[in-house]
């Protein structure tokens, strides 16, 4: 079944208003900050170089004092970052999916490429994520460390997990889905890791959306079943090109699951960078 762009009148997060986001503040018991996010360096987890380019950070400029014997009272370093923004913990962009030769809106991919980025849904149309966060914590639900390799997550697994939680979702959450598989793999075989994972299907993502979702994070680096079963039927397609919703990847979700939090404040902002993909996030949340 082909998929039909979105008309572009509305994204997920759209949906993210003052109501969601004074509910969220109100939420919140602790004021306890919980990393969601992977470290960025030459070494971090990057997969495969078809896909990726490799994170890398240069010294431009550096102080006098270790090349010299100057010692200026005031000196400075400067460096410079060369990376795909799809690695480590990542926002999808809307302008990052396309079926049959359109993105979310309908435009054409024709008509919206340049060189230097795209014209339509680049990540500075972005918006920053602040609302109620939920985590859906299927491996706990289910009593395993992982799901099984290309395990694809279903509504019914959902509803599951929101029971054994005793978690209700609301209109603007962001969604969190832990599989298990970044703890397992991430950093102990990064090759597993990006091969291939289980994932939220299709109509698993259409579901959350029915039930209000705004965005959707999972700790995989694809959000759904890798190598893909249908590329002519995914969740990026029905996610970001059908709705307009936002996934984010490669989200290190260990903190609030060790936790116990499966509704926290959550905090999300991505660069504003015009004509990108994507972009690295700081995902927090505060419970």
């Amino acid at each position: 079944m082909a998929i039909r762009p979105g008309d572009g009148s509305s994204s997920g997060l759209d949906r993210l208003g003052p109501e969601q986001l004074l509910g969220a503040l109100a939420g919140v018991g602790e004021g306890r900050v919980l990393e969601l996010s992977t470290t960025f360096g030459r070494d971090m987890p990057q997969g495969s170089p078809d896909a990726f380019y490799g994170f890398r950070v240069t010294q431009y400029r550096t102080p006098k004092a270790l090349t010299s014997d100057a010692s200026p009272g005031f000196d400075f370093s400067m460096d410079v970052i060369t990376a795909s923004p799809h690695l480590g913990t990542h926002i999808d962009g809307l302008a990052h999916i396309s079926c049959h030769g359109r993105m979310f809106g309908g435009h054409e991919l024709k008509d919206a490429y340049t060189d230097f980025g795209w014209t339509e849904n680049g990540m500075e149309t972005s918006q920053p994520v602040i609302g109620r966060g939920v985590l859906l914590d299927v491996a706990r639900s289910k009593g395993v460390e992982h799901l099984p390799d290309r395990y694809e997550i279903t509504a019914q697994d959902l509803e599951d997990t929101l029971r054994s939680q005793g978690t209700e979702l609301h209109n603007g959450d962001s969604v969190l889905v832990r599989t298990g598989w970044l703890k397992a793999w991430y950093d102990s075989d990064p090759d597993v890791y990006f091969a291939s994972q289980p994932g939220v299907g299709p109509d698993a993502a259409i579901w959350l959306y029915q039930q209000g979702m705004a965005l959707l994070g999972t700790d995989t680096s694809g959000t759904e079943v890798i190598p893909m079963p249908d590329p002519e039927r995914t969740t990026h397609g029905v996610m970001l090109v059908e709705r307009g919703v936002h996934v984010i990847e490669i989200m290190d979700l260990e903190s609030v699951a060790d936790a116990g939090a499966t509704e926290f404040l959550f905090i999300c902002l991505p660069l504003r960078i015009t004509g990108a993909t994507g972009s690295w996030v700081r995902a927090v949340a505060v419970v």
